[in-house]
């Protein structure tokens, strides 16, 4: 029974660190470059576009609602090892991430870290204050306080709706600012980010390492996806070949090795092409004319070649169609 605890307690707690994770990179979205759990610093890793780091240390209790029998020394081990990550790296934030809405054990400051709580060292009750300064004294290395945050995501219960409602609206927010008008694509995310995350955490290699093109890549897919192609493009392949399409387009886009790149060198040579065509005739007669150039890229073992053919026109359609939603969502995330 103990290993069955201890093995449950393992999956909780790496299952909260994935969440937190993504919801630090919503925070943080304009200026992360990359996410990395279990890197060489900390439990959770971002690399700004400043250079700096953010660096963050989470700490699940299962039944963080009622037990607040080890939040204490999750803090003291927390603040440990963020010193340590502090002194090695260009750090702006450090942050322990917990999932328990009385971090401190203090009823005194309870109040304070009610529902997805952010507090700055400066902002904490007196009480939680000079728990950590405690702390802080008997420590052999030193914490930049100035870069102390307590923050507070509720994560708890089996019932996954209830466990991941705040990061829902952590990406449900972050989708809304993006003006996809695709239903359904907050839950899609967060389905997507949970398995790339929990793919890589199956490999060797312990540092599950993810690039913002990574993270944003499956945005893109959603709103290229077959179901957003117009009817009257669709008609001009034989439904047998459409059919196929189909079957093929989804395993096809998602696994593109170029991803990002090849969504905006599509662009790039759409906006240089120049056609005696009227404006409104530009997207087919590019599609006619250049298709041949990007047919290489789907090329898989055991596709007949007007499968290819299909599936390279229908993706490059809809990549050209949506391109001012791509554009909005680049700029939106500072992704070049």
């Amino acid at each position: 029974m103990a290993r069955s605890r201890r093995a449950d307690a393992v999956v909780f707690g790496f299952d909260f660190q994935v969440n937190s994770a993504i919801v630090l990179f919503l925070e943080n979205i304009k200026e992360v470059e990359k996410l990395r759990l279990e890197g060489n610093y900390e439990d959770i890793e971002l690399e700004l576009s400043s250079g700096e780091m953010i660096l963050a240390q989470a700490k699940a209790v299962e039944k963080a609602s009622a037990d607040f029998t080890n939040v204490r020394k999750n803090m003291k081990k927390a603040l440990m090892s963020l010193a340590e990550g502090g002194e090695k790296v260009n750090a702006r934030e450090l942050i322990m991430i917990t999932n328990s809405p009385n971090p401190f054990n203090d009823d005194n400051s309870r109040s304070a870290f009610y529902g997805h709580a952010h507090r700055k060292y400066d902002t904490l009750p007196p009480s939680a204050k000079k728990i950590v300064d405690e702390y802080l004294s008997k420590m052999d290395k030193e914490l930049d306080t100035d870069k102390l945050k307590i923050q507070v995501l509720p994560f708890e219960t089996d019932d996954e709706s209830e466990r991941y409602k705040v990061i829902m609206e952590s990406i449900n927010d972050f989708v809304g600012n993006l003006n996809t008008n695709i239903s359904g694509i907050g839950q899609k995310l967060l389905e997507t980010w949970h398995w790339q995350v929990f793919d890589n955490g199956g490999k060797k290699d312990a540092a599950i390492k993810l690039s913002k093109k990574d993270i944003i890549w499956p945005i893109l897919v959603k709103i290229t996806e077959i179901e957003q192609c117009e009817d009257s493009f669709l008609e001009q392949f034989d439904s047998g070949v459409y059919e196929e399409v189909i079957n093929r387009y989804a395993e096809i886009i998602n696994s593109h090795c170029e991803q990002c790149e090849f969504f905006i060198k599509i662009l790039s040579d759409y906006n240089g092409f120049k056609t005696t065509k009227k404006a409104s005739e530009k997207l087919n007669d590019f599609i006619e004319l250049r298709w041949k150039d990007y047919v290489s890229e789907f090329n898989v073992d055991g596709i007949d070649e007007e499968i290819q053919e299909a599936i390279a026109k229908i993706i490059i359609h809809n990549i050209i169609k949506r391109r001012f939603t791509i554009d909005r969502i680049k700029k939106e995330v500072n992704l070049c």
